[in-house]
């Protein structure tokens, strides 16, 4: 969406308002190092990487193992 569809749907002051907010947010990010910067973000997503697929696994024993005690209570 344009800057000036925005700025009649959603009214100047919300359109300029969020400018200031990303052009203040790209400011502080010169003022660190990329590499840095970077590197944390790599190191965040591998975590949440890893505990989503923990999550996921686990999710899915426990699903199987109800599934399971369920079927030999039925017998």
């Amino acid at each position: 969406m344009s800057f000036f569809k925005q700025a009649k749907k959603y009214g100047v002051t919300a359109v300029v308002g969020s400018v200031g907010v990303l052009g203040s947010a790209m400011a502080s990010a010169e003022g660190t190092d990329l590499t840095t910067t970077i590197k944390a973000a790599l190191t965040s997503g591998q975590t949440n990487y890893g505990l989503v697929t923990a999550g996921v696994i686990t999710m899915a024993a426990l699903g199987f193992g109800v599934a399971m005690i369920v079927g030999w209570l039925r017998k």
